[in-house]
């Protein structure tokens, strides 16, 4: 307890000691006007939180990590930056004000999310982005071939690409532009959908003979929840899609967007499917973000972190994985991913990758792309673990199991004498892995510039220009007409730009409007 002295006043009170400790601090959002604010990062109760105070707003507190231990245990894991190529823009308003990206940006772009459409059959309340339907935007191919070129400009090697929207289904020239990507170079060409359309075998198979991937979202298994969160019941059409993507053996991504009290209980499931389905290769989960058209309105109460996750996994798996098992990702800030890879044994069973390699060799592994890539120095670490294994067969339980399948596994996939492309290499990896992938997106709430410093994941423009994600769904998407619809502005409140954003330019007129379609139940 300390003496205070009230200026003015000279009269002397007793400041009675804070229930927290104060970590450091960093610049985060206001959660009304987005306008920057000063954090400090506080942990209270084994919790980390942000506390801020806007001038015009007040004060505000917002859970960040619901574990202390975690959220310094990732900050162990230190990686350097690769700093983006191209055009930079001048440090003008300050991050994250002048985004494209900007002098004080440190890491280049790995995973370029590309919006090809504004549209969406769906309306859910825990959107986190703003979507437009009257006069959809639809990204044309000459413009597409732009951002291909610059992206080619500014990567000596890219392997990914994720199309989003709106519903990127919805843009009838999806396979067209697929192929353009493919074309270019790129090897894994990633659809984000809430895979209504997925229903048609024949536009499934016109997917999967460009090798699309698929990242369906798919979040419950309960009717109600559906209803609660996605504003309709898309179970049953999920499922039947799914059945078609295995019938094709598309290589498939589940990835439900994560809310405390509503779809938690139904991790464990989608965790077991997962598991069943040899073309499910991974599970990504995005802990619930409040921004945008839907989120920015939906219960906080619903706010889940990456802790949280790894509990519940646990939990699930009477303990077969664990939080030590998982990772951040070397190519983005150490809060933004928590991955974790899973060796299928013959036989049965998984292991994590952590246990039998340790956790900074699967942290080195990922530090050329956001997914483990079957170059030779996973090779090399698999053969090390052998060895390793062998000399040491106590170490693990599965420690049988797991020479007899590592052996398999590096005969096929690196076999002497006859090198197979990365393509079959790749099969053949993610048919004897699984993966979890926690990604815990930002809102203006969370927003923490030191995270959107470090982002790689991007969205590319036609001139080059290149946003990060949470950056982009927090403050630019809807300041650009092409994607915000003014009645979805007004139901968020914002029906003004805001004053350090300049506004993209309106799209040409005569668009053809889309509707928001009913899902069959």
């Amino acid at each position: 307890m300390s003496t205070v002295v009230t200026c003015g006043t000279g009269t002397a009170s007793q400041r009675q000691p804070t229930e927290h400790v104060y970590y450091s601090s960093t610049k985060s959002l206001c959660k009304t006007c987005k306008q920057a604010v000063d954090a400090k990062i506080q942990f209270s109760g084994g919790a980390v939180y942000f506390d801020k105070f806007c001038r015009d707003h007040g004060h505000q507190r917002v859970l960040v990590a619901s574990s202390v231990e975690w959220y310094l245990d990732a900050l162990s894991f230190i990686a350097p930056h690769t700093p983006p190529r191209g055009e930079i823009h001048a440090v003008r308003s300050g991050c994250p004000f002048d985004c494209g990206p900007c002098a004080s940006h440190q890491q280049k772009v790995y995973m370029p999310v590309v919006p090809i459409t504004s549209a969406c059959n769906l309306d859910c309340p825990i959107c986190y982005t703003v979507n437009k339907n009257e006069g959809a935007h639809q990204l044309s191919e000459r413009e597409f071939a732009a951002i291909l070129g610059h992206l080619r400009a500014q990567n000596d090697e890219l392997d990914i690409i994720n199309f989003t929207g709106g519903e990127p289904t919805m843009h009838p020239e999806l396979p067209k532009l697929l192929r353009m990507a493919s074309e270019a170079g790129i090897r894994r060409l990633t659809v984000s959908t809430n895979g209504l359309k997925l229903r048609s075998e024949a536009y499934v198979r016109e997917l999967a003979a460009v090798d699309a991937r698929i990242v369906l979202s798919l979040d419950t298994f309960d009717p109600e929840v559906d209803q609660r969160m996605l504003g309709a019941n898309t179970v049953r059409a999920k499922l039947e899609a799914l059945e078609l993507l295995e019938k094709h053996d598309v290589t498939t991504t589940l990835l439900p967007a994560i809310a405390a009290g509503l779809n938690d209980k139904d991790l464990g499931k989608l965790f077991d499917l997962m598991m069943r389905k040899p073309n499910i290769v991974s599970l990504e989960l995005h802990t619930l973000t409040f921004t945008g058209q839907g989120g920015a309105g939906f219960d906080r109460t619903a706010r889940i972190t990456t802790p949280d996750l790894h509990r519940l996994l646990e939990e699930h798996t009477g303990g077969a994985i664990a939080a030590r098992d998982f990772v951040p990702s070397p190519l983005a800030h150490p809060h933004c991913y928590s991955i974790c890879y899973l060796l299928a044994l013959d036989g049965g069973g998984v292991v994590p990758f952590a246990r039998f390699m340790g956790r900074e060799k699967l942290f080195e592994l990922l530090g050329d792309s956001l997914y483990i890539q079957p170059r030779e120095p996973v090779e090399e670490a698999l053969r090390t673990a052998m060895d390793e294994l062998w000399a040491d067969p106590d170490r693990l339980p599965e420690s049988e199991a797991l020479l007899r399948t590592l052996k398999r596994l590096l005969r096929e996939m690196f076999p002497p004498g006859k090198p197979l492309p990365m393509a079959q290499r790749q099969k053949i990896a993610e048919r004897a892995t699984k993966a979890i992938y926690i990604h815990s997106h930002m809102d203006e709430e969370s927003f923490d510039v030191a995270r959107v410093m470090k982002c790689s994941i991007g969205v590319p423009e036609v001139d080059g220009s290149n946003i990060p994600t949470c950056s982009y769904n927090v403050l630019y998407r809807e300041n650009d007409a092409r994607f915000a619809d003014p009645d979805m502005l007004e139901r968020m409140g914002r029906t003004e730009p805001h004053p350090l954003l300049a506004p993209a330019p309106a799209p040409p007129a005569n668009r053809r409007s889309l509707p928001i379609l009913k899902v069959p139940s």
